[in-house]
């Protein structure tokens, strides 16, 4: 079987911020009463963005929830819906040129507002030049990219470093540090699902040992916050006071014993 190539996303180039509420409230004539318009580049990679977020995190909702999950995308409602927002821009910074003239084609269209799923050309774009992306060969690259933008939401620079520091001094072995480090999270006074354990174990893990995560745990992390992200960013506060906590509260290894090193 001949193997496929292709390109890790680069995520060094520029990318807009701007929100969905931005779009239709810029003075130019759009507003929420305004239905079918042409858009600029901008504002089509924003409409974009919420159609990409909907379409990963849809099956997380039941079907009669949907129009709220699709609603509380487009108004910014939720903080950690910008992680996949933000993925999705850079993966259309990667596009190939034939997806590149497709995403450039789309700007002659006009284009329903007040319906973003009703823009069926938008909508077959997303599937199947980002979506099918996302949830297939690039999987592994969107779990690593959760796990880098979740390691930043959840605790500061200097709590990491503060980490590193004892890491670097005290030289745990990595299997027997998650391990202590798993079982503080078992405590019943976190209340965790077993997911968000799963998901706080790689983030400890990639952030002390990225040579030690491997594309495993990358598409796990990515599956993780497919399937969650809703439930992950409703809980985001107390996920990152439970990472610090139980960071705090894992025993460190001082000394290495007998064996092979890891």
């Amino acid at each position: 079987m001949s193997e496929t190539l292709y390109k890790v996303l680069d995520f060094s180039r520029p990318i807009d911020r701007q929100s969905f509420v931005e779009v239709i409230s810029e003075p130019d004539g759009l507003s929420p009463s305004h239905k079918k318009t042409t858009l600029s580049d901008e504002q089509l990679k924003t409409l974009i963005t919420a159609i990409f977020t909907y379409g990963l995190h849809y099956d997380e909702v039941s079907e009669g929830q949907r129009e709220l999950l699709l609603k509380a995308i487009l108004e910014g409602k939720q903080p950690l819906f910008d992680l996949s927002q933000t993925f999705v821009r850079h993966l259309m910074n990667n596009l190939d040129s034939p997806a590149m003239l497709q995403l450039e084609a789309l700007q002659n269209i006009e284009c329903d507002l007040k319906r973003p799923l009703s823009n069926e050309p938008l909508a077959d774009f997303v599937e199947m030049e980002l979506l099918d992306q996302a949830t297939s060969y690039r999987k592994w690259e969107y779990g690593r990219f959760s796990i880098a933008y979740l390691t930043a939401r959840f605790s500061t620079q200097a709590q990491w470093k503060k980490v590193e520091k004892t890491v670097k001094e005290k030289k745990p072995r990595p299997e027997a540090y998650l391990k202590n480090f798993d079982k503080e999270l078992e405590n019943a006074r976190y209340s965790l699902d077993a997911h968000e354990q799963v998901l706080l174990h790689l983030v400890v893990k990639a952030k002390l040992w990225p040579g030690k995560t491997t594309m495993a745990d990358y598409l796990l992390a990515g599956s993780i916050v497919q399937q969650h992200l809703l439930g992950l960013s409703l809980r985001s506060e107390k996920l990152a006071k439970v990472l610090v906590n139980a960071i705090e509260r894992t025993p460190n290894i001082n000394k290495r014993r007998g064996g092979p090193k890891l």
